[in-house]
C-alpha cells in the first residue's frame, strides 16, 4: 500500500523480497575456503621501520642499570621506612609505661602526704618545737632573698655568705 507521499509501505516490499514459491527452500552459495590459520599476510614494511621495532624492544644497558638503581633505591626507602615506624612504635609503648609508672608514683605521693598531714597535728608540732626544743623563728637579718628566675627553686652548690 502507498501513501501520499509516493512511499511504499516497507514490510510489504520486506515481505515480497522474501516470499518463496514451492516447498523447497533455495540452495545457499558455497563459502569461499578459509585460509590456514598459520599463515599471516605481513605488509611490506620498510628495514628502517623493522630496525626501529626491533630496537623498541630491546633493552639496552644503560636502561636496565637505570631500573636496577631505581629497584634498589625503592626497596631501600621501604626498608627504612619499615624500621623508623618500628622504633616510633617501640618508643611510644615505652613512653606509655613510663606514664603509667608516673601516674602511680603520684598516687603513691598523694597518699604518703595525707597519711603523713593526717598523723600529725602541725599546730601541736609547732608547739613543741618552740616551747619544748627552743626553737625560734628567724630574725630579718638571718633571711636571705634570691632571684630564681622563673624556675621556683634554688639550688645551693656553696656556702651562702
Amino acid at each position: 500500500m502507498a501513501n501520499s507521499m509516493g512511499r511504499t509501505n516497507s514490510k510489504t516490499k520486506y515481505n515480497q523480497q522474501m516470499y518463496v514459491e514451492g516447498t523447497a527452500a533455495r540452495q545457499l552459495a558455497a563459502r569461499p575456503a578459509r585460509k590456514a590459520p598459520n599463515v599471516r599476510m605481513v605488509p611490506s614494511v620498510s628495514t628502517q621501520a623493522r630496525e626501529n621495532r626491533r630496537k623498541a624492544t630491546q633493552m639496552n644497558l644503560g636502561y636496565v642499570l637505570f631500573l636496577t638503581v631505581t629497584a634498589v633505591a625503592t626497596l631501600f626507602l621501604c626498608v627504612n621506612f619499615v624500621q623508623l615506624k618500628a622504633q616510633i612504635t617501640a618508643q611510644s609503648e615505652i613512653i606509655e609505661s613510663k606514664e603509667a609508672q608516673l601516674s602511680v608514683l603520684k598516687a603513691d605521693n598523694d597518699a604518703f602526704y595525707n597519711s603523713v598531714a593526717a598523723s600529725g597535728d602541725l599546730e601541736y608540732i609547732k608547739e613543741v618545737a618552740t616551747k619544748e626544743l627552743g626553737m625560734k623563728y628567724p630574725s630579718e637579718s638571718q633571711i636571705v632573698y634570691f632571684d630564681t628566675a622563673g624556675n621556683g627553686y634554688v639550688r645551693q652548690y656553696q656556702d651562702v655568705p
